[in-house]
């Protein structure tokens, strides 16, 4: 089934731009049975040929973990606990990136705050 979705994204790619790269991107099972392909195949699917990705929620995942880590110990969770927003679990699982759409909101917000205050001052 992989082999097929990469066989005809490569021909539709090919009839619309000539020579460029198709880029596949799956969500982890998908791109681990994708890597496979590209690795047992490599006389049929080179990896100059196609380049296989992780979806956007998991490139999302990636960047949100390192960004809760590294504020972890700035009492941000007690300041949203403080001012209601969240519950003290839940306020780490924002830290912790448990549930992406949360922690990206209350990133954007904690961004947001930050640059209104920045800007009185």
């Amino acid at each position: 089934m992989i082999c097929h979705a990469i066989d005809v994204a490569t021909k539709a790619l090919n009839f619309l731009i000539q020579g460029q790269v198709p880029v596949l991107t799956c969500d982890q099972p998908l791109y681990a049975i994708a890597k496979k392909i590209l690795w047992n195949f490599p006389t049929v699917y080179c990896e100059k040929n196609l380049v296989v990705m992780f979806g956007g929620f998991y490139t999302e995942l990636a960047a949100l973990k390192p960004l809760g880590s590294w504020i972890e110990d700035s009492g941000c969770t007690s300041v949203l606990v403080q001012a209601s927003v969240a519950t003290p679990g839940t306020a780490v699982s924002f830290l912790n990136a448990s549930h992406v759409s949360c922690a990206h909101h209350a990133h954007q917000v904690t961004a947001a705050a930050l640059y209104v205050l920045m800007d009185k001052a």
